[in-house]
């Protein structure tokens, strides 16, 4: 039978309700299908899950929870799987714990520029992520991160090169949807301007029509002609494209219809970004937000944690259609996108369960590795501190500081005496403190017989406290590296200061490169791809 016939006989054989529960996505608390969950998928129809890091504690037991998922899915609605997300970036944000490789994120990718490695991690992504169960990947990331003052972007981001952004954004999508996973850029029209986080409140980039097609625009319009599968909204306010006052581009007719489905002729599936994000919030609500996006062009809108809200968002839609205030043919034009994206993707004849298939870390790891020998950038050595010469004879203090969230978006950092351990490994002489906010004085104690200091700064642009403590260092005449662990813009804060160095985020292979480059194994091939004023 014909591909096209199949699907909307599927829709014709849905209720209203049915079809508006598939154009929502929403996350729950808990390692283990609940109750709440089965009820979202039996009684309200929801087209998918998303996972965060509070869903999974290992690889067996995520790939069970996705079966269940899905059987639980099928069974109620026969032919109906679900699309099952996450957020596997990269970097900052690596969600799959347990075995999945944890691989450098996109602005080290942006170091290395090569789109070979993009589209080789794209491909083991996305097969780690089926051998779980997942079937989409909220990524790449396509902002153009142009503002060192970022909170929520920054390293997520390939760099401030629009033409870079899109050659590697490019090549990670057509890497993951080669193996069957659903691709999804982010975040429409475009986040790297601002310097808020819409976790927390509404940003505004305020650049004209032409500034806005030229660099933010760029790497979605290639992303759509390569046939990305997904793209997701921004809650940002675009006064030049959406003149209502207050209205983010997620809840824009202008923005999403108009531009992305009209003058960018985008066909695939247009997806919000979370609608509990206190962007949408604060000013809308969750329900009426989610009305408002499906007005403005939305298919699916993700509600990612609380029940009750999800709840009543989908109730709100369903109302508003009964009432007349969004058409049935509005809501049938998302669900036939949706479901040819399944049919596709996942498709509706068996019940898609992980494959069962174990991950190779070796391979992701080897991968891993490759990009950061690729992307780890010494980004001034004027005085030839790096390699440290004699290394097995010197003493070395490593000080860094109590690292944390520098967003909500971002997961929990791992073993942050990693870098502690790798040198240790090199067989170096090394000495550890960790700075508290709020310290002040450096213990003169740590200073007796140290040779060289390396200062570890964790997003010190959005903590000012790191860069006094490193100043206050330069008094005492020791050899100083200062090491970005995660903001390459940190280094602008030191510009007097001889040796600089930045690993762009702290996944392992790319703090195990750093170390051998500090002792001399490897010299430095990452190149910068933002610009620092040094």
């Amino acid at each position: 039978m014909d591909k096209e016939k199949v699907i909307l006989e599927k829709l014709f054989q849905m209720s209203l309700e049915e079809k508006i529960g598939q154009m929502f996505q929403i996350g729950f608390s808990g390692t283990k299908i609940i109750p709440e969950v089965e009820e979202m998928i039996k009684n309200y129809h929801v087209g998918g899950i998303i996972y965060f890091r509070r869903n999974i504690e290992s690889l067996r037991q995520l790939s069970e929870l996705s079966n269940e998922l899905q059987k639980f899915s099928v069974n109620h609605r026969p032919g109906l799987p679900l699309i099952i997300s996450t957020d596997q970036e990269g970097g900052i944000v690596h969600r799959l714990i347990g075995g999945g490789t944890h691989f450098p994120g996109n602005m080290t990718l942006g170091a290395t520029k090569d789109v070979g490695l993009a589209k080789k991690m794209g491909q083991v992504v996305a097969n780690e992520l089926k051998a779980v169960g997942i079937n989409m990947d909220f990524a790449p990331a396509l902002d153009v991160n142009n503002n060192p003052l970022n909170p929520v972007i920054g390293v997520r981001s390939f760099g401030e090169d629009p033409s870079l952004v899109a050659e590697l954004g490019v090549a990670f999508i057509k890497g993951i949807q080669s193996e069957g996973v659903i691709a999804c850029g982010k975040h429409f029209p475009g986040h790297g301007d601002t310097i808020t986080d819409s976790h927390l409140s509404l940003p505004i980039v305020e650049h004209n029509r032409i500034h806005l097609e030229r660099v933010e625009f760029y790497p979605f319009i290639q992303a759509i002609k390569a046939g990305v599968n997904s793209i997701m909204t921004a809650h940002v306010c675009f006064p030049s494209l959406e003149p209502k006052k207050g209205i983010p581009a997620t809840l824009s007719y202008n923005i999403l219809t108009n531009l992305l489905r009209g003058k960018l002729g985008y066909t695939g599936i247009i997806i919000t970004d979370c609608m509990e994000m206190k962007a949408i919030v604060d000013d809308f609500g969750t329900s009426e937000g989610a009305i408002m996006s499906i007005k403005a062009g939305s298919d699916v809108v993700l509600v990612s944690h609380t029940l009750e809200k999800q709840k009543k968002a989908i109730k709100a839609v369903i109302q508003e259609v009964k009432e007349g205030k969004i058409s049935e043919e509005r809501i049938n034009q998302s669900v036939l996108r949706m479901l040819r994206l399944k049919k596709k993707r996942i498709g509706f004849e068996n019940i898609p369960i992980s494959n069962n298939k174990k991950i190779d870390r070796k391979i992701g790891e080897t991968l891993a590795y490759q990009i950061s020998r690729e992307g780890v950038t010494l980004v001034k050595n004027e005085d030839n501190l790096i390699p440290i010469t004699r290394a097995k004879d010197k003493k070395i203090l490593v000080i860094d500081f109590l690292l944390r969230r520098l967003s909500p978006v971002e997961d929990d950092i791992g073993n942050k005496n990693l870098l502690v351990d790798f040198l240790k490994e090199e067989g170096l002489n090394v000495a550890h403190f960790t700075f508290l906010k709020g310290d002040d004085n450096i213990p003169l104690s740590l200073l007796k017989g140290i040779d060289v200091i390396i200062a570890c700064s964790f997003d010190a642009i959005h903590n000012p406290y790191q860069g006094e403590i490193i100043r206050k260092l330069y008094a005492t005449n020791i050899p100083i590296i200062v090491l970005s662990l995660c903001n390459p813009y940190d280094l602008q804060l030191f510009p007097e200061e001889s040796t600089l160095m930045t690993t762009y985020d702290y996944s392992p292979s790319n703090l195990k490169v750093a170390c051998e480059v500090i002792v001399g194994k490897y010299k430095s091939r990452g190149d910068l791809p933002v610009s620092l004023k040094i």
